[in-house]
């Protein structure tokens, strides 16, 4: 008896242990699920010609026009500008689809469809007959290179419908680009030349539009030695940096060198033309010689010209004037309307030093001085030349 319920109980444990979880199916199956992802890039190109205008001007003389003296030196300035235009062309966007399996089980897809928010369609390149089983896991990448007509901003849409089974849905992927920064530029720079002057600096600049402003200053050095009229031109040539496309521009200067009467400079002219400069040379100083002695000054022509009248002493301010318009004379300047002044001053001169002048004298001496001013300035006597 006791052996028949130990066997009885062993067979009760089995079956309760062999019973399911109060709640679960043991016939439950979990069914995988589909699922697709869409990844879109959209690079813009374009190209930017930039097409060019230049201008060239003269700056001094700012009338174009000069009155020098026969063996006068004059550096004329010159200013050119040049403009850059763009216009932005061919435009084009590129770039990928890549449609991916995330699910568990393979998707049957139909072509990708790919729009612009502008509403072009662009044409994609998969390398696959459609429909197409992916399976799970795997991607399939399409390419695809689209001209546009214009630089618009857009947004690119990319659209995949798929089926697993019973199940089916859609993918999309977005990408927006705007036409921004060129990928190419033709033209973009420029070199000037000018061959008949000398380049002083530049200066350059880009607004927001894109479009380049440079400007060139140039120098030339002009010297006539017989009177007459001159006209002095000068060009300026661009030429492109890629298809070397050339402008030119021209300025012209008018000189007149008068034959009778000649011109006259000022005291400031006479300053800094001599040999020790700064300015070119004028010859005209050999006739005297910077280095001769000024009467009683105690110093030669170039270092009175040089000396500083303190406390208005009438004997420098007389000697400026004097040698500027001795110089004048000796240029060719007609001297009738000073002959009285100049030969007042030269006895002056022969008769006092820098430091005993008398008070009465002194007077009479910076009133020639005004005459003779006058004349260097070309408020009297045959005109003033250009300086």
């Amino acid at each position: 008896m006791r052996h028949w319920y130990g066997v009885l109980l062993a067979v009760g444990l089995l079956a309760a242990c062999s019973q399911a979880p109060q709640g679960i199916n043991p016939q439950a199956v979990v069914t995988p699920e589909p699922s697709v992802t869409v990844e879109k890039t959209a690079v813009p190109s374009f190209k930017r010609v930039y097409r060019w205008t230049i201008h060239k001007a003269v700056t001094d003389p700012a009338s174009g026009s000069l009155t020098l003296s026969a063996g006068q030196s004059y550096t004329l300035k010159y200013a050119v500008s040049l403009v850059g235009t763009p216009t932005d062309q061919d435009f084009k966007v590129s770039g990928q689809v890549v449609i991916k399996n995330t699910g568990e089980v393979p998707v049957v897809l139909q072509a990708p469809s790919d729009a612009l928010s502008t509403g072009e369609s662009v044409a994609l390149a998969c390398g696959v007959s459609f429909p197409y089983t992916l399976a799970e896991g795997q991607s399939l990448t399409c390419t695809y290179s689209q001209t546009l007509p214009d630089g618009q901003s857009r947004t690119n849409t990319a659209t995949v419908s798929w089926t697993a089974g019973d199940k089916s849905g859609t993918a999309q992927g977005q990408a927006s680009f705007a036409f921004t920064t060129p990928t190419e530029v033709v033209d973009g720079a420029v070199d000037v030349s000018d061959p008949s002057a000398t380049p002083v600096s530049a200066i350059s600049g880009i607004n927001s539009e894109g479009i380049i402003s440079q400007t060139y200053f140039f120098e030339r050095t002009i010297r006539f030695d017989a009177c007459g009229s001159y006209q002095v031109e000068n060009q300026a040539t661009f030429t492109t940096r890629d298809t070397k496309t050339t402008g030119s521009a021209s300025a012209t200067v008018q000189v007149a060198v008068p034959c009778l009467g000649g011109c006259t400079l000022t005291q400031g002219y006479w300053k800094t033309h001599s040999r020790y400069g700064p300015a070119p040379y004028d010859d005209t100083w050999a006739q005297i010689g910077e280095d001769t002695p000024f009467y009683g000054s105690g110093k030669t022509f170039y270092q009175v010209l040089w000396t500083t009248p303190s406390g208005g002493n009438a004997y420098y301010i007389l000697a400026h004037q004097f040698i500027a318009a001795k110089l004048n004379i000796l240029n060719g300047a007609d001297a009738s309307a000073i002959s009285a002044a100049m030969a007042w001053a030269e006895g002056f001169f022969a008769t006092y030093t820098p430091g005993n002048v008398p008070k009465s004298v002194a007077s009479q001496a910076k009133s020639y001085a005004a005459t003779l001013d006058s004349y260097n300035n070309g408020l009297i006597g045959p005109g003033h030349c250009s300086e």
